[in-house]
């Protein structure tokens, strides 16, 4: 013989609910803030010229220099990985072309 037990429904949960307060003048304190001053801050210019423009115009020249070299090197670099990979990628697309009957 069994036996079966109903469970007794749950009573449902009921929310609390609470009426807002009015805003009135007396329920927060009102200061009265004095705006703040920011003064900016001015450096003085210099006097002497530190660096003469002859100085900006060789380092210019050199700076493009470099510049020049550093292109140059990343055209050989990427010859020299073209030429590796090309024969890698040749036998890719072989491959996967479709073949011609």
């Amino acid at each position: 013989m069994t036996s079966t037990t109903t469970k007794k429904p749950r009573p449902a949960k009921r929310r609390k609910t609470t009426t807002p307060k009015p805003m009135t003048e007396q329920s927060y304190p009102v200061t009265k803030e004095e705006p703040k001053v920011i003064l900016p801050v001015v450096l003085p210019k210099p006097t002497d010229n530190i660096i003469p423009f002859s100085s900006y115009i060789k380092d210019a020249q050199n700076r493009w220099k470099i510049h020049q070299y550093e292109i140059k090197e990343l055209s050989k670099d990427s010859q020299w990985l073209y030429n590796k990979a090309k024969p890698y990628l040749d036998k890719v697309v072989a491959r996967f072309s479709p073949k011609a009957s």
